[in-house]
């Protein structure tokens, strides 16, 4: 009899426990960089001071889709291309001039148009997503280039 009572008590516990389900609902990965973007300012410089300088894309819009086409559009120009994020390790700068080493974004976006011949080729060293704004960094050998993106 004493059998049965335990045999029913580890019957009821697994019975009891072999209901409970554990449902683990994962969002589906977003690009941070799908969507349209403009650029908002570029500087170069280091870690002690910074100078704006001109890029010829601050007047036209980017468009980045998570598929990996991109777009730019000035006026009545219009590019096409693509943009990939990769993990790379090496050395590298930050927005604010700090020099790292290890593991780090690296943004590459290359567009053209046939009609004028006309090409963007941005190869950034680090890339960080705050929001709505990222920045880029390349370093050209002598000074860092900062470039500052907003949401458009």
């Amino acid at each position: 009899m004493k059998s049965i009572v335990r045999s029913s008590y580890i019957l009821f516990a697994a019975w009891f426990l072999s209901g409970c389900i554990k449902v683990v609902d994962t969002p589906a990965v977003v690009e941070p960089i799908a969507g349209s973007w403009v650029l908002t300012s570029a500087s170069e410089g280091d870690a002690y001071s910074w100078q704006p300088f001109y890029t010829g894309v601050e007047n036209g819009t980017f468009y980045f889709s998570s598929n990996g086409t991109a777009q730019y559009t000035e006026g009545a120009v219009t590019m096409q291309g693509n943009w990939y994020i990769t993990n790379s390790s090496g050395s590298y700068y930050d927005e604010y001039g700090s020099f790292y080493n290890g593991i780090h974004p690296q943004l590459v976006i290359h567009l053209s148009d046939y009609y004028t011949h006309g090409a963007i080729d941005f190869s950034f060293d680090n890339v960080n997503f705050y929001g709505n704004q990222f920045v880029a960094t390349y370093f050209n050998g002598s000074l860092i280039e900062r470039y500052y993106f907003g949401r458009y």
